[in-house]
């Protein structure tokens, strides 16, 4: 984040603030004490606000929001649809290119989370089976027929 100081008008001054993401915010600030710094902080939090409230469903709250298309508009933003596996809400939002990688980021995520877990579950069910089939064996309750 860089600051910038424009001291032409006592009254009143700019304070320019760049973005990691490229986005430009200018401020007209009537106190440069400390004001200004909680502003920009306030300013910071909201932006990661909603950056976080657009993986939460409108509707139903759940958190697992993902992405299913996106297209670029211009150089800076980029309309994307978003899809709530839980209720099956679609909503179409334009967002600024961190944002989509945050967003394609973030589904990758949890798609290799769910592999894993899909992966874990499948091998301790056979683990199960495999537990059943011996104790079976050994209780002599399978039988040629059952083959």
């Amino acid at each position: 984040m860089e600051h910038k100081l424009d001291k032409r008008n006592t009254d009143f001054f700019i304070q320019r603030v760049v973005l990691a993401q490229g986005q430009v915010i200018d401020l007209v600030c009537f106190d440069e004490r400390d004001a200004v710094e909680s502003i920009i902080e306030e300013i910071m939090t909201e932006l990661q606000r909603k950056k976080t409230e657009l993986q939460a469903c409108p509707l139903c709250k759940s958190k697992l929001v993902y992405p299913v298309e996106r297209y670029q508009i211009n150089d800076m933003e980029w309309k994307v649809m978003l899809l709530c596996p839980n209720c099956m809400c679609k909503r179409e939002l334009v967002v600024d290119r961190e944002t989509v990688r945050e967003l394609l980021k973030n589904a990758r995520v949890g798609r290799e989370a769910l592999m894993k877990e899909l992966d874990n579950m499948q091998k301790k069910n056979m683990e199960e089976e495999a537990d059943k089939f011996i104790s079976a064996l050994f209780k002599d309750h399978i039988l040629p027929i059952d083959f």
